[in-house]
Parts: C-alpha cells; sequence; structure tokens
C-alpha cells in the first residue's frame, strides 16, 4: 500500500510539474506566434505606406502640372480679352 501511495503522489506531482512547464512552453509559443505575426502585418503596412508615399508624390507631381496649365491658361485668357498689345 505504502509504494501504490509513493507511486500515486510521485505520478500526480510529476503531472503537475509537466503542466506547469507546458504550460509556459505553450504561453512562451504563443507569444513568439503572437510576434511573428505582428512583424508580417508591420511589414504589410510599411509597403503600403511606401506605395501611398510613391502615390502621393505622382499626384503632387500632377497637381503642379495642372497649376502651371492654369496659369498659362490664365495668362493666354487675359491676353485673349484684353489684347496683347491693347
Amino acid at each position: 500500500m505504502n509504494n501504490e501511495l509513493i507511486l500515486i503522489l510521485s505520478n500526480a506531482i510529476t503531472g503537475v510539474a509537466a503542466w506547469f512547464v507546458g504550460r509556459r512552453k505553450v504561453n512562451a509559443d504563443t507569444d513568439n506566434a503572437i510576434l511573428k505575426n505582428l512583424e508580417v502585418s508591420m511589414g504589410i503596412y510599411q509597403q503600403i505606406i511606401e506605395n501611398l508615399k510613391v502615390e502621393i508624390e505622382a499626384l503632387n507631381i500632377k497637381i503642379q502640372q495642372l497649376e502651371t496649365k492654369i496659369d498659362e491658361l490664365y495668362k493666354e485668357n487675359k491676353e485673349l480679352k484684353y489684347g496683347k498689345g491693347l
């Protein structure tokens, strides 16, 4: 009976210890997976930001071209309205 009690207690202690160690490992693995997912997400967002920067730069160039064209048309309109040499 004494050996059986020691065996049961030994198994119970081993099971509890394994549960604590396993829980820590599972938590560490979960944290690691979360960090990897965060890193992937940050990479995706960084790529989106870079793409938007390029698009904004292209749009700014287009705006400058259109503003120049508007100025030219305004000047041409004024010349047609009031005449060059008049």
